[in-house]
């Protein structure tokens, strides 16, 4: 199969779509991960949280929201090259786009907006919002069933194995990229699906 007969293309974010900061690889090292794979079988309860406001989630996180407000004001991360246009690039030729990452749902949607990709997506989805984080596949089924496409017509986008670990256990193809938190032989190691060296070259397939 071709990288685009996939319908729906589900991206990381740290890493995958935008730099790494000091904070986010912290916090990645420090995380707890679920380590068993469950998945939901009355998940419709935790939709709602997908579409939320970020002024919604930062009234429930004020103190979160305040020290970050403070720190992203002298560090923020970048997009990587290239990344607005292939998500511009996926949406022109039909394709449903998303975001779901670990990141902490208040700082996910801030950076997603202030870096210009709100619009470029159908949704976001923190996993911190229904409490199921990587490589915990509830996240990646939650957004193929809200955007009506069957897993085998889906793909996630990361940076690390246990992105590609995530999308096989939602039963997604997995497609990596070599210029984010973890190096370019790991990824090989877990044999993606599709696995280039950075936005760019998985650009020139789309």
């Amino acid at each position: 199969m071709q990288l685009t007969d996939s319908e729906l293309f589900i991206f990381d974010w740290d890493g995958t779509l935008s730099t790494s900061t000091a904070i986010v690889r912290i916090s990645n090292f420090l995380r707890p991960r679920y380590r068993k794979s469950h998945i939901l079988k009355h998940s419709g309860e935790y939709t709602t949280g997908i579409t939320r406001s970020v002024k919604a989630i930062e009234r429930e996180n004020k103190g979160f929201a305040f020290l970050y407000d403070i720190y992203s004001f002298f560090v923020m991360p970048r997009l990587k090259e290239g990344a607005a246009e292939l998500l511009d690039r996926l949406r022109s030729k039909g394709k449903k786009v998303a975001i779901f990452s670990d990141s902490e749902n208040y700082r996910l949607l801030t950076e997603v907006k202030k870096l210009g990709m709100l619009g470029r997506v159908d949704l976001v989805l923190s996993a911190s919002t229904i409490g199921y984080y990587k490589p915990d596949p509830t996240g990646l089924i939650l957004l193929s069933k809200k955007l009506k496409k069957a897993p085998k017509k889906a793909i996630y986008v990361g940076d690390m194995p246990s992105d590609i670990m995530t999308a096989r256990f939602a039963g997604m193809r997995s497609c990596a990229l070599g210029d984010g938190l973890s190096p370019y032989a790991s990824l090989k190691d877990s044999h993606p699906d599709f696995l280039f060296r950075n936005i760019l070259a998985m650009l020139r397939e789309i």
